[in-house]
């Protein structure tokens, strides 16, 4: 898995006000990133308004149940998991331990001093996931921090997870959603001293379109034009509300801005980098595939972005390994994370960020029975679904996971509560729809999983289990980062698995897992369905009144036409010593170069 998250595949793996210390229990949490979703941020840079109408206001509450929370971005807290009796669900309750008012080191005891130390260098180094790209050729990578330092998008995702301006100072949709304009930020220069420009921008839009990539399906049916000097208009035929995500900073890098000198070399972009962002690419104190160094760049426009003389990303894949460089301070940031390793953090005095959770699923691509005849039948995908102990299944991945039964993450837009479970765990009603269907003695499968994605198997080995219950015979074929999406693409294998098989909300969903062309690389088998055609279109049509229960909609009809069978969903969680860091957007993307050393 490429490091990082993409509207076609996967996310990357957090802003908040400074904690006060008061003799109080806090817990800040934000309201949910739809509301700026369903905003025109034109509206709101135009008005002037204050953070708190851009959906970042926090307020104090004791405890979260469920849904989509936040964390402030320095933690000194304790986390609970526990049960609720009467729901029997999970509940995670951070307790702000804030009685230290004269004596903040003594609140984190050793883990705390050595934060302070940390906070006192002026380099940054970070510990990244052992997913990192084979060159730099942006189209055909995932987002990283790699990118994100060096080239400026044109919508950022803010500290408090939110999306921002960067090189676009403001946008909005008309003509029914098949317009987005962008107004482009005046006096921006390329780290290479030339000017940025809406030219720029449109000659960026119009390589990612030309050339093969992750994301062909999103950029090919656009149009871009600069409209005079300061604006730049991006045109589909149909309806589309996506293009906030399209161009932020974490979504594949389709908004990054690259300057002529890129464009007219397409193959030095595999080697080096050609953006406007904060930092630059240091090559001699680099080496790919171990470390990555960047320097801050003197043509940068926002000096506050700039934290840091230096910023180095360390590539180490081993969780433990990386924890324990946190603990030494070799690192100040542990991205590897692992939900495993929480309570150490915590008994260490790390600060702790969760970061938006992940749906674990298994991704049914031959829906029309290509490759293997059962799985077209709907009555077999449903029986599939009911097939697995979705409680276990979140046992088996770790203490704060919980089961997942429908196509929306909870607390997030689309997200049904009252939706009635359509995968309820029912071994008999699966057999008797298999023997419906033709299949009482069940058929055998291919699922193809990725070997790089650790955090999915627990989950997949259970459900092999599971499914053998109604005659299933699943063979999981095992293919590593490096050719995972070519697998995907040869429309070899009838199922695939993934941790981040569902992110964020429903809309973002229904176009990188359903809708052609944007859903071609998670949706080989170029399936449609007349009931989730309508079901889309009307959710990509819908004004601020009606777009969350459109979401929901479209929610129920994927549910139950079983493309997707939903298994977990987990929190992730970044470990740090000494920086403030932002919250996550809602694929657990972040803004890197506004971290800084803690106060």
């Amino acid at each position: 898995m490429g490091f990082g998250a993409t509207i076609g595949f996967h996310p990357t793996r957090v802003g908040s006000r400074p904690l006060q210390f008061h003799p109080v229990m806090v817990v800040t949490h934000r309201t949910p990133a739809h509301a700026v979703w369903r905003r025109t941020y034109a509206d709101q840079v135009a008005g002037a308004l204050p953070a708190c109408s851009l959906g970042a206001c926090t307020r104090t509450e004791h405890s979260r149940t469920g849904g989509r929370t936040r964390t402030p971005r320095r933690r000194l807290a304790m986390l609970a998991v526990t049960r609720d009796r009467a729901s029997g669900r999970r509940r995670t309750t951070w307790v702000v331990i804030a009685m230290c008012v004269a004596l903040l080191t003594a609140c984190g005891g050793e883990g705390n001093s050595s934060s302070s130390e940390s906070a006192k260098s002026d380099t940054l180094t970070i510990a990244l996931p052992g997913w990192t790209p084979e060159s730099f050729d942006l189209p055909l990578n995932c987002s990283s921090p790699l990118f994100e330092l060096a080239y400026e998008p044109l919508i950022r995702i803010s500290e408090s997870g939110d999306y921002a301006p960067g090189i676009a100072e403001s946008w909005e949709y008309s003509e029914g959603n098949t317009v987005f304009t962008m107004t482009i930020r005046e006096g921006v220069k390329f780290a290479d001293g030339t000017d940025l420009t809406a030219q720029s921008v449109v000659d960026t839009l119009n390589y990612y379109k030309s050339t093969p990539g992750l994301n062909d399906g999103y950029l090919k049916p656009m149009t871009v034009k600069a409209l005079g000097e300061g604006q730049v208009q991006v045109t589909y035929e149909e309806p589309f509300r996506g293009f906030e995500s399209l161009f932020s900073s974490t979504q594949c890098n389709n908004g990054l801005v690259i300057s002529a000198a890129g464009l007219k070399d397409p193959e030095k972009l595999k080697t080096d980098m050609f953006g406007a962002g904060p930092y630059i690419y240091v090559a001699d104190e680099s080496e790919p595939g171990d470390h990555y160094t960047f320097t801050p760049n003197p043509n940068y426009f926002e000096k506050s972005r700039q934290n840091w003389k230096k910023i180095v990303l360390r590539v180490i894949g081993d969780p433990n390994t990386a924890f324990n460089a946190l603990a030494t301070g070799e690192v100040q940031v542990d991205w590897t994370g692992g939900e495993a390793l929480l309570a150490q953090a915590e008994s260490k005095g790390f600060d702790v960020t969760e970061m938006a959770p992940w749906g674990a699923g298994i991704f049914v691509w031959d829906r029309d029975g290509e490759v293997s005849e059962p799985l077209a039948d709907v009555r077999v995908r449903t029986a599939m679904a009911l097939a697995l102990d979705r409680e276990n299944l979140a046992k088996a991945v770790g203490p704060a996971t919980e089961p997942l039964d429908q196509f929306g993450l909870p607390g997030y837009v689309g997200a049904d509560p009252d939706l009635p479970s359509k995968y309820t765990y029912d071994v008999e009603q699966a057999k008797k729809l298999m023997a419906e269907a033709g299949y009482a003695d069940g058929f055998s499968v291919t699922m193809l999983v990725n070997s790089d994605d650790v955090e999915s198997k627990n989950a997949l080995i259970a459900s092999v289990d599971q499914f053998a219950q109604i005659g299933v015979n699943v063979e999981l074929k095992n293919a590593p980062e490096t050719t995972f999406f070519t697998d995907i693409a040869s429309k070899k294998y009838p199922l695939g698995a993934a941790s981040w098989a569902i992110l964020g909300d429903v809309p973002l969903n229904s176009n990188r897992l359903y809708k052609l062309p944007f859903s071609a690389v998670l949706n080989p088998f170029l399936s449609e369905d007349p009931d989730l055609e309508k079901a889309y279109a009307e959710l990509q049509s819908a004004d601020d009144a009606t777009y969350e229960e459109a979401a929901r909609q479209f929610n129920e009809v994927m549910t139950e036409k079983a493309w997707y069978i939903p298994l977990t969903y987990s929190p992730r969680f970044l470990y740090s010593k000494g920086v403030d860091i932002g919250e996550s957007d809602a694929n657990g993307n972040f803004d890197v170069p506004s971290w800084k050393p803690a106060d």
